[in-house]
Parts: structure tokens; C-alpha cells; sequence
């Protein structure tokens, strides 16, 4: 298989894509779970302005839903999908 010129590998997965946000290489599985992660950092950032958590908890949670979200969730196959490869 060989890939384009103009395709390059997403930093998350090394997936090759052709799709850029920010100047960033993204593949489409990285790219959904970037924006899942955006819409959560919205719902937080209104939780934290209306005084339900505190600073802290929401640079925590943030890291850790990145890490899940982006670096791990397309990485790790739930056990679920196993079940039908026979």
C-alpha cells in the first residue's frame, strides 16, 4: 500500500490522513474524539464559571479526558468488539 504526497501520519495514532486542524494532522477517529473533548471542555468551563468546581478539578479532569479521549480510547479495543470476529 503505498500513501500520497500529500498525506501525512496524525501524532495521536500514526494513522495517515490528509485532514488538518490548526496546522495539525488529524485521522477522523482522532478528529471526533478532539471535538467530543471540545464539547466537554465547554460543559466544564460553565460548571467551573458557575462556581460547581473549582479550578483544580477542572485542569485535572481536562488532563485525564485528554489522555482518555485522544491518546488511549482508539488505541485499546473494547472487549465487546471481539465477540463478532468469528
Amino acid at each position: 500500500m503505498t500513501e500520497s504526497r500529500n498525506s501525512v501520519r496524525c501524532p495521536f495514532c500514526w494513522m495517515p490522513t490528509r485532514f488538518r486542524w490548526l496546522g495539525i494532522p488529524l485521522c477522523n477517529i482522532c478528529r471526533d474524539q478532539l471535538y467530543d473533548f471540545m464539547w466537554v471542555t465547554v460543559v466544564q468551563i460553565v460548571l467551573w464559571l458557575a462556581g460547581v468546581i473549582d479550578g483544580y478539578l477542572f485542569v485535572m479532569e481536562e488532563v485525564l479526558l485528554f489522555s482518555v479521549l485522544v491518546l488511549i480510547k482508539h488505541r485499546i479495543k473494547p472487549p465487546w468488539d471481539n465477540q463478532h470476529s468469528a
